[in-house]
């Protein structure tokens, strides 16, 4: 009679389960491979001390700007600008103030205003004061673009000053700006950013007036030409916004921005911050070297495993 037992059920060989490791387990690989990060850990630090103290010292010049609301455009000028914009955009005709803030701080950035600002050497000396030495009065750092003296091309000290010294921002809620100007002379910080917001208002005042000088001008022209009345009476009304924006350019000094908080002379450097500099080292150093305390460890397990095969 044949065997009517179900064959055995095939036995499959299962890889053997991983050893996980738990924090005792991870707590003796560090312990027992202690030297990397009591080594890495401090000599990073000691390092980062180093290179705190090498890093020169920033201050930082900083006022605080009101865009000045007449200049916006409000008011009377406002109306007239709804009344006649169809009007003057097709003549060419700016019938508001001298601009948004945006365009303001587009031109305090802008290099037809700031190259004049930092084009003299003394400028040059205040911006790239690490490549300058005083002692032999000669620059150190040598490129292909520079001079033959070594000294900064007009476009690289306007590069490194916008990009390193100069800093403008903007709230978009309450519309103050912020015009800052980081250097190494405290001094200067503060004396360079009141100048720019000074520059920047006679600068816009400036245009303002010339823009709207040609504007009348070509106003003027057009009204001893045509011979329609309702035409002439919307000349008139551009020629009354635009004297009005001739007389708020030759009447406020303030004309784009209101200083409320000048800058001061700064008594406490903004950078480097050499306890976070030192901190970060050393913490650097020390993930370091329990980094290579798991790799020894798995390599060590690695060829143990190896032998045993």
């Amino acid at each position: 009679m044949p065997d009517s037992t179900p064959p055995p059920y095939p036995q499959y060989p299962y890889p053997p389960e991983e050893d996980e490791l738990s924090l005792i387990d991870l707590w003796n690989i560090v312990w027992k491979r202690k030297w990397p990060w009591l080594t890495f850990g401090p000599l990073f630090a000691v390092l980062g001390i180093f290179y705190a103290l090498k890093q020169p010292e920033i201050y930082r010049g900083e006022a605080t700007l009101v865009p000045n609301s007449e200049e916006q455009g409000g008011g009377g000028l406002a109306a007239l600008a709804g009344q006649f914009g169809g009007l003057a955009s097709m003549a060419g005709i700016n019938v508001g103030g001298g601009g948004s803030t945006e365009t303001a701080i587009a031109t305090l950035k802008s290099r037809q205003f700031l190259m004049p600002f930092i084009e003299s050497e003394a400028a040059q000396k205040a911006i790239f004061a690490d490549e300058w030495d005083e002692e032999s009065k000669s620059w150190t750092v040598s490129k292909e673009r520079r001079q033959e003296d070594n000294r900064p091309t007009k476009l690289e000290t306007y590069e490194r000053f916008t990009k390193e010294c100069l800093n403008v921002s903007e709230d978009k809620k309450t519309g103050i700006v912020t015009l800052a100007v980081e250097l190494q002379n405290p001094e200067l910080a503060a004396a360079w950013t009141n100048q720019l917001a000074d520059h920047l208002n006679a600068h816009l005042r400036e245009q303002a007036k010339l823009e709207a000088e040609k504007n009348l001008e070509y106003l003027n022209k057009q009204i001893t030409e045509t011979r329609v009345l309702e035409i002439k009476e919307s000349l008139y009304g551009l020629i009354e916004s635009q004297t009005k924006n001739a007389m708020l350019a030759n009447a406020k000094e303030d004309y784009a921005f209101k200083v409320i908080d000048p800058a001061v002379v700064p008594e406490t450097r903004v950078r480097p911050k050499r306890a976070l500099i030192v901190v970060a080292s050393g913490m650097l150093g020390g993930f370091f070297g329990l980094f290579l305390c798991f790799v020894l460890h798995f390599v060590e397990t690695a060829n143990r495993q190896e032998s045993k095969a």
